[in-house]
């Protein structure tokens, strides 16, 4: 029998979803070429030492990852990391992508082991560890060259797009409060599926700019095919939560330490534009 999954996500990852626009990050890299094109990952596989630390039920199965998006199957960076994890620890990969409002109700009831979130996660959730994989940030989207000149702090009388549920949707909205108090004209808020669809909108014109985490913002831009580029550094704060079964943490913890010792955690990220926005191991020690 599995063991009992993680039961009380909802409030954690609620607590985690108030990222309002804060200082300047990590600058974000060069919009890619026209035509770029992801560099391959390089092939994980297993370490039998890594084995030996998972708990009995789940040794040679399935590592069960719910990941933020609403693509099937799910893809991204979170999806990408979850497989990897799954390839270090000798299990096969069960990628579950979801809304970002559906995300919280998807990790509640042992229907996972682990939920990689792009936000932090402030509280512990019972019967769950956190463990930091990312840096958090938020992240501007626009066409190369942001014609609408759309900044963190120029939102008002822009047409933007935000993932429905998100963190960044309650900061835009938020931020449109101040755009009324100070009568400036308002933020269009435009709630999207995910940067799937928010690219599809870009690239027809009908948004002046995707604000979104960090992951999704990178998605975007790769979806663009050098078409689409973040245009400003991303900003914000905080280290976005890996949250993981407590018998499964120290296994999970030192397969991710091995991903980022061996440069594959690094690739992932770069597959996305990520890099630099990637922890140190030294931020897993137990």
């Amino acid at each position: 029998m599995r063991t009992r999954g993680l039961t009380r996500l909802v409030a954690a990852v609620l607590a985690a979803g108030a990222v309002l626009v804060g200082g300047v990050g990590c600058a974000s890299g060069p919009p890619p070429p026209v035509g770029h094109v992801q560099q391959p990952l390089p092939e994980v596989t297993a370490d039998p030492a890594l084995v030996a630390m998972l708990p009995p039920e789940l040794v040679g199965g399935t590592l069960r990852v719910a990941v933020p998006g609403v693509a099937r199957p799910a893809t991204g960076p979170e999806e990408e990391l979850g497989s990897a994890l799954a390839a270090r620890l000798g299990l096969r990969a069960l990628t579950d992508g979801v809304s970002a409002t559906a995300l919280p109700r998807a990790l509640v009831g042992a229907r996972h082991d682990v939920g990689i979130l792009p936000v932090p996660v402030h509280v512990a959730p019972l019967g769950g560890s956190v463990l930091p994989w990312l840096a958090a940030r938020t992240a501007i989207v626009t066409p190369v060259g942001n014609p609408d000149r759309v900044e963190s702090t120029t939102l008002c009388g822009h047409r933007i797009g935000v993932v429905a549920g998100s963190a960044q949707h309650a900061a835009v909205v938020e931020e449109n409060l101040h755009c009324a108090d100070n009568r400036r004209p308002e933020i269009e808020i435009v709630p999207v599926g995910g940067a799937e669809d928010a690219t599809r909108r870009l690239l027809a014109d009908q948004l002046g700019a995707f604000v979104a985490d960090a992951p999704a913002a990178g998605h975007a831009v790769v979806l663009g095919q050098g078409k689409l580029a973040v245009p400003s550094p991303p900003y914000g704060e905080g280290t976005a939560g890996m949250i993981v079964e407590n018998r499964a943490v120290p296994a999970v913890r030192a397969a991710l330490r091995s991903l980022i010792a061996d440069g594959t955690y690094a690739a992932v990220l770069d597959r996305w534009w990520l890099g630099d926005l990637a922890i140190d191991g030294s931020a897993l020690r137990s």
